[in-house]
């Protein structure tokens, strides 16, 4: 069962385009049941990836909906190995019975308040996507 604020690891996901990824993390945002575009949901998370050299990250930073997060920002010792970041402008709808996920970690709750904060920017310039292929 996962809950606000765990970073959880999904084995098989739907990206924006309703193509299959593997194995891949996400920070939980919102917990509560709940419908979007007449579908069911019950927990929404924003896609985490790891930088893959100074440059990547550099760059990666450089995007306003990016925020860095590494294992000061968890509570937990596991990141799947590398700092990174988390892509604050998707917001992926999940139905836990449609896939296969295990909890890693959690947030710390002042690292949560600056997530929260970034996509309710985001949102207000109308820079948020919300992505329901896996329902």
């Amino acid at each position: 069962m996962c809950k606000l604020g765990d970073i959880i690891v999904v084995k098989e996901f739907r990206d924006s385009n309703g193509e299959i990824v593997p194995k891949h993390s996400f920070v939980v945002i919102n917990d509560e049941n709940n419908f979007i575009e007449g579908y069911s949901y019950d927990f929404v998370s924003n896609m985490m990836c790891s930088f893959h050299n100074e440059e990547h990250k550099k760059h990666k930073l450089s995007i306003e909906s990016n925020l860095e997060i590494d294992k000061n920002q968890v509570i937990g010792d596991k990141l799947n190995g590398n700092d990174g970041y988390i892509k604050a402008d998707e917001l992926y709808y999940f139905k836990k019975e449609n896939i296969e996920y295990k909890v890693i970690a959690h947030m710390k709750d002042e690292f949560l308040g600056e997530l929260v904060k970034l996509i309710l920017k985001l949102y207000d310039k109308n820079k948020v996507q919300k992505v329901i292929t896996n329902l």
